[in-house]
């Protein structure tokens, strides 16, 4: 399944067109600077650059006339004109920080992986990491890319399984589709020694697909074949790339002990199709048209285990993500999470999506553990099973031991915007603030604007006493992204700040706000505590706890850790402690 937790809801990404540029690179290149310099002029001194708000990284764009406009504009200030012409220099990096205060395992994990390639480089034996870049679409049509994501996300499943070998996983891989750049590169960014990147070209029963590893070190070709197969020959060429992928880094056999839970091309087709919709993560609007396609899948072929997974996660998915109440579609999860595990016990996804159940629904901590230790067992090398591995132990109140999964799965998932958040949300529950804000800086380093990480950097400022920043934060993301407070759970944002900046009247209407929106729609309870502790409003805090308990809200197990949404409440860790399943049992 997808490598990519627990998102939260943002809008769509607006159409694309030829005056525009799509990413902090193409800005940076058109003015002839560093992406780092161009960042700090944007916020600085007014360059005009917009945000995407949708899922993916790079959530940037700027129109060439506005770039321009502004250099004409800026050039006739004296400090504009001194800051064209003086040269460019090159930032320095706060990676030694960022790893020393939060991130020491990565650091361990790095140096360990360095020194065995090393030695692996000298002494002929296993190299030891690989990054698969998502398939390009060479169809006729263009109308395949749903394919290749999916053969791309097989071949990175089966080398997931490989003990010798780290994948890593499908969301940092993406982060790089469609753009233009150097193996090496990448390769660095990802901490990896090779890199696989292909094509696929399929026309009616007719597949063409093209494969090419690089070696990161020095950009050369290790290995290049095309393959021409029949369509129904794709499971036995995702095998057998694979196994040559893993040859080739003398990392050992790809397990063969997985199956594959169909035979139906056309339910295959349908599944791929949902797969590639649930990874969009348009709230709520890809995960209905994710179920679709699974619900087309099961009917071509009752017994397909894994698309009874897929769709108990795009339903879990809905709730994760607000956009539902959560007992609406939780029991249709819990009721295509089991029927995949009764098709396919051996089946790692169909086990990571019963134990999201168990832990969202049913508040059942041991049966969660169970489940994804299972799929552990079965997927050791799945950035998405370490994540969910993480938060079981979070609920159980395993602090230390959450922090060190995820410190895993982020090695294995470097560009997780998410896991980014969970790792923060970690610290923050440590009361490590000082660490907390500067992982976040990191993160905001390496996803310029993105909501979820503005939104945990201002809670991070203000933990640390901060609040003039914190406030800050806040009103720049939501005057950058208007459209932000159409979420309840932003618009709750907005409402904490405007308590922090001394504007309570503008708080309190907030609240009444969700509060009618709330009799049309599902609000998370546990997002407007923070609202009502801005607030200093007991009653109300105990209001949207209650309501957090009776919405069966998919956040309520981690209410302990969390305890910085309701600033350590009395009445509330009273009330979870009353309410909750008691932990360890």
């Amino acid at each position: 399944m997808s490598d990519s937790p627990r998102p939260i809801p943002i809008a769509r990404r607006p159409q694309e067109g030829p005056d525009r540029l799509e990413s902090w690179k193409e800005i940076a290149g058109y003015l002839g600077r560093e992406v780092r310099t161009v960042q700090g002029w944007e916020k600085n001194e007014g360059l005009p650059v917009h945000r995407h708000q949708h899922a993916k990284q790079g959530s940037v764009y700027a129109l060439k006339a506005e770039l321009d406009a502004w250099r004409e504009a800026r050039k006739g200030s004296t400090q504009g004109a001194a800051a064209e012409a003086e040269p460019e220099r090159r930032p320095v990096r706060r990676w030694t920080v960022w790893l020393v205060s939060a991130g020491i395992v990565i650091a361990i994990v790095a140096g360990v992986l360095w020194w065995r390639n090393r030695q692996a480089n000298a002494s002929g034996q296993a190299l030891s990491s690989v990054v698969v870049l998502p398939f390009v679409d060479m169809s006729p049509q263009k109308d395949q890319e749903y394919f290749s994501d999916g053969l791309t996300e097989e071949i990175i499943d089966a080398l997931s399984r490989v003990p010798n070998l780290r994948v890593v996983a499908r969301t940092s891989a993406f982060a790089f589709k469609g753009k233009a750049a150097d193996v090496r590169q990448i390769g660095q960014q990802l901490n990896v020694v090779a890199v696989l990147e292909g094509s696929v070209r399929k026309a009616g029963d007719e597949l063409r697909i093209t494969a090419q590893l690089n070696r990161v070190s020095d950009g050369t070709h290790l290995w290049s074949r095309t393959y021409d197969r029949k369509l129904r020959d794709v499971f036995a060429v995702q095998q057998e790339i694979s196994q040559t992928i893993a040859d080739q880094l003398r990392a050992g056999d790809v397990p063969k002990g997985r199956k594959q839970t169909t035979s139906n091309l056309q339910a295959y087709d349908r599944y791929q199709e949902g797969l590639y919709f649930f990874n969009q993560h348009e709230v709520p609007e890809s995960y209905w048209k994710a179920i679709e396609r699974y619900q087309q899948a099961i009917r071509l072929d009752p017994n397909f285990a894994r698309a009874y997974a897929g769709m108990a996660d795009a339903y879990a998915y809905l709730a994760e993500n607000f956009a539902v109440w959560p007992k609406e579609v939780l029991p249709k999860a819990k009721q295509a999470a089991e029927q995949a595990v009764a098709l396919d016990d051996n089946l790692a996804e169909a086990h990571t999506s019963r134990g999201i159940v168990k832990m969202d629904f049913e508040w059942d901590l041991e049966g969660a553990r169970r489940e994804f230790q299972r799929a552990l067992q079965l997927d050791p090398g799945s950035g998405w099973v370490h994540h969910w591995v993480a938060h079981s132990l979070e609920a159980q109140g395993r602090l230390d031991d959450a922090t060190k999964e995820m410190q895993v799965a982020l090695a294995l998932d470097p560009l997780s915007i998410p896991i980014h958040w969970d790792i923060a949300n970690e610290l923050l529950a440590a009361r490590k603030f000082d660490d907390a804000v500067k992982f976040l800086e990191h993160a905001e380093e390496l996803f310029p604007g993105y909501p979820i990480i503005e939104w945990e950097r201002a809670a991070a400022y203000e933990l640390r006493g901060d609040r003039r920043r914190a406030v800050g934060i806040v009103e720049t993301l939501l005057a950058q992204n208007p459209d932000l407070t159409k979420e309840a759970t932003f618009l709750g944002l907005k409402g904490m700040a405007a308590a922090w900046a001394g504007r309570p009247a503008e708080a309190r209407a907030i609240l009444t706000e969700l509060e009618q929106i709330r009799k049309k729609q599902y609000v998370e309870p546990l997002t407007t505590l923070l609202l009502c502790s801005a607030l200093g409003d007991h009653d109300s805090l105990m209001l949207w706890i209650k309501r957090a308990y009776e919405d069966r809200s998919t956040m309520y197990l981690y209410a302990p850790m969390s305890w910085f949404f309701y600033n350590d409440d009395a009445g509330v860790k009273a009330f979870l402690e009353k309410t909750l399943p008691k932990r360890g049992s």
